[in-house]
């Protein structure tokens, strides 16, 4: 490592994965065993939705989702995650030009970020970064399945319809083939802890047809219309700001794209318990063929 590289530390490992690289490895290597051979998709993967809870709750979805796009080679992956502590308008970069993780470093593509500084959407906000999870936990899966290759991160904040337009608009230069999207984003959070509870029966299913009415507006590329159910139903996904930055991104290149939902899960499911349960949806937005 160069002496003037800024390196960013993980703030969360030993919580939402492990601390110890052998051990992490380990934990990687199983889940990608307990996920057996990945179905062959047609046409490149362009983006990605992973959620990025703790690995026991949400690793396997998130790496069978990654494992959509493995066959492909990429020269950048651009990942954008929502702010859990920091509140703020827009997106933000951070001057880090270092991830580091239990596995080792991941260079920061400060040249592409460098590209992006004359937009007024888009910041540095360091303190966004520093404590981040949703960014953080898909780092060691990237490292895994794409060793090498640059990131381009970024903490999106509070945004609406017309600002997810304008920052789609200033990063549509890396809308190409040689980079992946990542968007990180758990879904539903239901329950008194999330201060979410539209219902209080039938809540299995009631969790997942609110989530699959956002996910077919996901699938369907519709921005507008996933707007509007956010707001029709305050549905708790955290990534709402990340996923409006994509939608936007695609609308005008729809119509060469087509969008599978790879895996759809819950904490509920591994639990038991519904009282507290949060919702995890692995997507993969390819090119048709």
């Amino acid at each position: 490592m160069e002496m003037n590289e800024k390196v960013r530390f993980p703030a969360v490992a030993g919580q939402f994965y492990e601390a110890d690289p052998v051990k992490l490895k380990r934990d990687i290597a199983r889940m990608l065993a307990d996920i057996g051979e990945i179905e062959k998709f047609e046409g490149r993967a362009r983006a990605l939705v992973v959620p990025h809870a703790g690995y026991v709750f949400s690793g396997k979805t998130a790496l069978k989702t990654f494992s959509a796009a493995s066959s492909s080679v990429y020269k950048r992956i651009l990942i954008i995650a929502p702010s859990h502590r920091v509140p703020f308008q827009g997106l933000a970069f951070a001057d880090y030009s270092v991830l580091r993780t239990p596995l080792g470093d991941m260079k920061v593509d400060t040249e592409a970020l460098g590209m992006l500084s004359s937009c007024p959407y888009i910041q540095q906000i360091n303190q966004a970064h520093a404590y981040e999870h949703a960014l953080e936990v898909e780092l060691p899966f990237i490292q895994t399945l794409f060793p090498d290759i640059p990131i381009i991160p970024f903490i999106s904040g509070h945004l609406d319809v017309k600002t997810a337009e304008n920052i789609a608009e200033a990063l549509s230069v890396f809308w190409n083939e040689d980079t992946l999207w990542v968007i990180s984003s758990d879904f539903t959070h239901y329950g008194a802890n999330f201060s979410y509870c539209p219902f209080n029966s039938d809540i299995p299913e009631n969790i997942k047809k609110l989530d699959m009415g956002a996910i077919e507006k996901i699938l369907q590329f519709d921005l507008k219309g996933f707007s509007e159910y956010m707001a029709k139903t305050g549905a708790t996904i955290c990534g709402e700001n990340p996923l409006k930055i994509l939608l936007a991104e695609i609308a005008e290149n729809s119509a060469s794209l087509s969008a599978r939902l790879i895996e759809y899960t819950t904490s509920g499911e591994m639990t038991g318990d519904y009282s507290h349960c949060v919702s995890y949806a692995g997507i993969a937005v390819f090119e048709k063929k």
